[in-house]
């Protein structure tokens, strides 16, 4: 969770708030473009417009807050990036900047831009990948599983999942589109091969260490949204492989594992709402705005365009209004965590 630290006497609010800011708030960029996605899939092109002009305000707004950050505090800023819990979400910079370029290239028809946020956020994707790795590994004394591993460090899933989706959709249009195919690919597998290994430390931490309603934050939302990515990568990557004759078997191979990571996205979405259930409704947790329920909003939006694009390759229709369903709940869930924004927003700057 955020910590919120109060301001000293004679210290703006404002200063406390860049200084203590969520390093994940692109979680807000991740989530609103995967709305506008799923609008624009079940063709409300209009709002699906407006939500892409409301991304490159809130993509745009969070960099300015993030160089701020950086310059002002950049001890701080060190310190979150090598934190278990925290330097993880730093991860949100990749996932938001690839979901915007999905936006542009889908919506907008902006190949060109596309590409260009494309080879931005692949450089972002090592840069801050291996940065978090090495601290960690580096580290004395190592934290304990419990106090670090958390439904965010999917995150890890979902920064490269991002490189292998807005890969495929541009590969295409590109005249190096053999080379960006192939870092997609590559990208799909190895955001599978993290998913193995971290959705099992992190049932580990449930099921054999103490687990109160406190600790079952939104992020966990993450383990269904990490693999419902990895199903809309080997979507994409079999569209593009199927426009290539010599790529059929690759298309098949791939879409055999996608039903397996759509099935295990599917399995998942019961459990996590009996537990937000229980959170809030039987344990009584407070229903309060968190930067970290963005993290929430995006497994949902994600989930029904993972669904949308499954259905295209594989002619189950049947599961199509399981899409439209789940764009809705993101899109509802998103207003509701939007309003809480502002709630929140508009009590800090009362404090001020």
């Amino acid at each position: 969770m955020s910590e919120t630290k109060l301001a000293h006497p004679g210290q703006p609010v404002m200063a406390t708030s860049l200084e203590n800011f969520f390093p994940g708030y692109f979680a807000l960029v991740m989530a609103t473009g995967i709305v506008s996605i799923g609008m624009f899939l079940w063709k409300y092109t209009w709002l699906a417009g407006i939500f892409l002009g409301l991304n490159v305000f809130f993509y745009v707004s969070l960099w300015i807050i993030l160089i701020l950050r950086i310059v002002k505090y950049p001890l701080i800023v060190w310190n979150d990036l090598h934190h278990p819990a925290r330097g993880v979400t730093f991860l949100t910079l990749v996932a938001g900047n690839n979901v915007l370029g999905s936006q542009v290239a889908i919506i907008a028809g902006r190949m060109d831009i596309a590409q260009v946020i494309w080879i931005a956020g692949f450089v972002l994707w090592g840069l801050i990948l291996y940065t978090f790795f090495l601290v960690n590994i580096l580290k004395e004394p190592k934290p304990e599983l419990q106090q670090s591993i958390s439904g965010a460090w999917l995150l890890i899933v979902v920064s490269t999942e991002s490189v292998a989706v807005l890969g495929a959709v541009i590969a295409n249009s590109s005249q190096y589109h053999w080379l960006i195919a192939f870092i997609s690919l590559c990208s799909y597998m190895t955001g599978g091969m993290f998913y193995f290994v971290l959705i099992g430390l992190i049932l580990y931490r449930w099921l054999f260490f103490s687990m109160k309603a406190e600790t079952l934050t939104p992020p966990y939302w993450i383990n269904m949204g990490a693999v419902a990515i990895i199903s809309l990568a080997g979507s994409r990557l079999v569209m593009y492989a199927r426009m290539h004759e010599e790529l059929s078997q690759w298309a098949n191979f791939i879409q055999a594992f996608t039903m397996f990571f759509w099935a295990f996205a599917s399995w998942w979405i019961p459990l996590l709402f009996l537990m937000f259930a229980y959170r809030h409704f039987i344990a009584r947790v407070p229903l309060k705005y968190d930067p970290q329920y963005w993290s929430m909003v995006f497994p949902l939006g994600m989930y029904g365009v993972c669904t949308f694009n499954y259905a295209v390759i594989t002619d189950f229709t049947f599961i199509k209004p399981i899409s439209a369903l789940f764009v809705i709940l993101a899109l509802t869930t998103w207003v509701i965590v939007l309003i809480g924004l502002f709630i929140d927003l508009f009590s800090t700057a009362k404090k001020s």
